[in-house]
């Protein structure tokens, strides 16, 4: 599952760097959770392009744990301005609830493989006013 870290502020690029940098140099994620960097076009007058997101790629929910903890501890010592929202990828049954129930102030958002955001059936609890 990826778990994508996305920024919406007037900051947004230097808070994400900061985020990256934090998360990079946990000790308790590194070498349990890659942290990978998500960046955008180039500019013509830049050789990479900005960063855009920040991606921790997760295995399992037991993986998982320790990521909101690290997340928390940028927040707390940063106090970004710019609103955060996690991009959920490719979980199974019972990961994105976790994932916000792990990150309950930040706007959680499933993403299909494919980029797009999964449709819902009928059969969904949402639709069935669960």
């Amino acid at each position: 599952m990826d778990i994508r870290f996305e920024l919406i502020g007037p900051d947004s690029r230097q808070e994400l760097r900061s985020l990256y940098t934090w998360l990079c140099d946990d000790r308790s994620l590194r070498g349990r959770i890659p942290i990978e960097p998500v960046r955008g076009p180039a500019r013509p007058d830049e050789m990479g392009g900005d960063l855009e997101a920040v991606l921790a790629l997760v295995s399992t929910l037991a993986t998982l744990a320790q990521l909101p903890f690290s997340y928390a501890a940028w927040r707390d010592g940063r106090r970004p301005r710019s609103q955060v929202t996690i991009q959920v990828v490719g979980a199974m049954p019972g990961e994105l609830e976790a994932v916000r129930e792990a990150f309950p102030d930040v706007s959680v958002r499933p993403i299909a493989g494919n980029g797009q955001e999964p449709e819902t059936g009928p059969d969904t609890e949402q639709e069935a006013g669960r």
